[in-house]
Parts: C-alpha cells; structure tokens; sequence
C-alpha cells in the first residue's frame, strides 16, 4: 500500500478514533506479525468488550437485532486482504487504549459507514443524499469520477457473450436471446436449458457506489459525494484495493460483473450468495456459490470478455460473510419487509436500525 493510498483510506478511521494519520501509521508500520495483532485483538479487546458490544445495539423487551461482537470478529476472520485484517486490528488496538467505549464506537463506525452503504446501495438502484456531518476527504474525492450508465448496454452485451448467454449461477437461458434466435429463424440454435428467464449483468462491486456528480450537485444513484468518499475511504482500508481500479467507467468492465437472472441479481446484491475460491485454488476462475445452493462456476475468457476479477469476487465473498455473520443483513431484511408490509417503518423504537438507514441514506425504491 502505498503512501498516498495510506492517506487516502485512513482519514476517516482516524476521525473516529480521534487519532491522528502518523499515530494510526506509528502503529501499523511496527514490528509485530499481523496474525498476533489480529488475535490480540480477538483474545484481549473483542472478547473481554463482547458483554459491552451486544448491549450496545439491545432495545429493551424485543430480540437483539444484529451483533457487533460478531461483527468485529467477522471482520479480523473474513478480511479479503492480510492488510485488511492489519487495519482493523490496529484500529481495534487504539481504541482500546481510550476505553471500551471507544471499541464499540469504531464497531458501530464501520457498520453504519462500511457495510450498511454496502448493503444498501447494493439493493437499491437509488438513494438520496444524506445530512450527516463528513470529514473532509478531498484526496479520495479526486479520485471518484461519475460512471455513465449509458456504458452498462455494452456491459450487458460482452458479459452476456462470455456466459454464453445463460446465468451464471442457474444455467437458465437468457429469454431474450431466444427471441432474437426465433425473430432471426434460427430455431436450431437455441440450446437446451432448466429454463428461460430475464437477464442483467450483476455488479460485483456495486454501480451506485461510484456514480456521483460534484458535491454541489444531487448524486444520479448512489450516496452523495462526501458520504461515498467515506464509505470508498473505509472499503479501501478494508480491502486494500485501489480505489482507482474501479473509478469511473473501470466500474463498467467486465471484470466487475457477472451475467445472471433477475431473481439471481437481487439476492446477489443483497450478499445471499457469494462465489467461494477456497475450493478450487488451482482453478484461475473456478468457484462454489455458497449459501443458496451447491454450484460450481467456471467463467470463461473471450475475446470480448475477461473473467470476474478474483479479487473483486474476494471482496464480495468478505462482505457476506460479515453481513450475515453478525446478523445485519437478515435485519435489513426484516426492516425493509415491515416498510414494505406496514408502509413505513415503524416508531416504537423496534426499527431505529431501519430508521438510520433511511436518514442516512434516504433510500428510494
């Protein structure tokens, strides 16, 4: 990681800790092994604060909703990158030094600015800014550009030539190439498939979380400018990518997508699945989805398209993970049914969560 990066992916963990860039850095360039790190953070912060980071989020008389305990632990075990794992250990580390509450501070930190954006912009297409104070992130504004939606018809169009036209995940056919087969009469080329059904292409990581205009304008999709710098400045920390990999139209690439069907899409957004390398580690592009069903995938390499980036694939694996490790993403879950079923979300305090998802985000359907 280099030195720019490190002052781009740190400025907003450092505000929360209240800690400055060269302290966060003092400690992260020290001498101890990241594994030791990493398991003194499980063994003398995590699970001595464990009582302190399950009460953090309990509403009297109703079930505990998600677990920042697990959260915390999730995040050290399922990093996608050693240095991922660094990071949070040293962050986990200097705020234990200012106490307890300074642990389940940074724990709710990352939750409500990490993987809550994550979870969100992945489900929904659009979101309104929000009105929450940000630090100031100018190094990583510069790096995000505005994605054009008008790349995403070519998207669809590579993507779906190097899946063959079927989703990746089911093997269903896409329907409209059969049309296109029918209209053309060349009925002897329709393979043989489980099913047809509609088609997208599937960002690994998500559209919306690059798809901005300059902060004194109101965002196309996505969170507003300074909110998306905050989440790209914790996910780069997370992950160790380069946020520049993915700026502006790069988020368009086959790389970052997969072909799948409509129903495949939204569960993938919402981290139900992921695509697991650890079975097949002599398989450059070779996979088992995990949690829905047990399928292997194989992507193809063409001419017009590359693989899903492995990397790209690790990261939405480790967000998965977490998300429903420490049980966020069936609370989402659960909170977006009662607005849908109720109309709105509910004020006896049983879905506060919900309530700062939609303050924050303001999330449009």
């Amino acid at each position: 990681m280099s030195q720019l990066q490190r002052n781009t992916s740190l400025e907003s963990t450092c505000s929360v800790l209240s800690c400055t860039s060269k302290d966060f850095f003092d400690f992260f360039d020290g001498d101890l092994n990241t594994d030791i790190l990493a398991n003194d953070a499980i063994n003398k912060i995590i699970n001595p604060t464990k009582q302190r980071l399950i009460d953090a989020v309990i509403i009297p008389n109703t079930t505990p909703r998600y677990d920042l305990y697990k959260l915390l632990t999730a995040m050290i075990t399922h990093a996608p990158d050693p240095l991922g794992k660094r990071y949070v250990a040293v962050a986990l580390h200097i705020a234990h030094q200012k106490g307890a509450d300074d642990v389940v501070g940074i724990a709710k930190a990352w939750l409500e600015h990490l993987f809550l954006p994550m979870l969100a912009i992945s489900i929904h297409d659009k979101t309104e800014p929000s009105g929450s104070q940000t630090p100031t992130l100018d190094a990583t504004v510069q790096v995000i550009e505005f994605a054009d939606r008008s790349e995403q018809a070519e998207l669809r169009k590579r993507v779906a030539e190097r899946e063959d036209y079927r989703c990746a995940v089911t093997g269903a056919l896409d329907k409209a190439r059969v049309k296109e087969l029918e209209m053309l009469q060349r009925v002897e080329e329709i393979p043989h498939a489980p099913a047809h059904a509609r088609m997208q292409a599937a960002h690994i990581i998500p559209l919306s979380l690059d798809n901005f205009q300059d902060g004194s304008k109101k965002a196309k999709s996505g969170l507003k400018l300074k909110d998306a710098a905050r989440t790209w400045d914790m996910f780069q920390a997370w992950t160790s990518i380069d946020v520049k990999k993915l700026a502006g139209s790069k988020i368009n690439l086959p790389e970052n997508a997969i072909y799948m069907t409509m129903e495949e899409h939204f569960d993938f957004g919402a981290f139900t699945f992921y695509f697991d390398k650890d079975e097949y580690p002599d398989s450059p592009h070779k996979y088992k989805v995990k949690m829905v069903r047990d399928t292997n995938v194989e992507f193809a390499t063409k001419p017009s398209a590359s693989p899903p980036d492995p990397e790209f694939l690790r990261i939405h694996a480790a967000f998965a993970k977490v998300l429903h490790l420490s049980g966020a993403a069936s609370y989402y879950e659960d909170v977006e049914r009662s607005a849908r079923e109720e109309g709105t979300l509910r004020l006896d305090g049983k879905t506060d969560f919900g309530l700062l998802l939609r303050s924050r985000l303001i999330l449009t359907h």
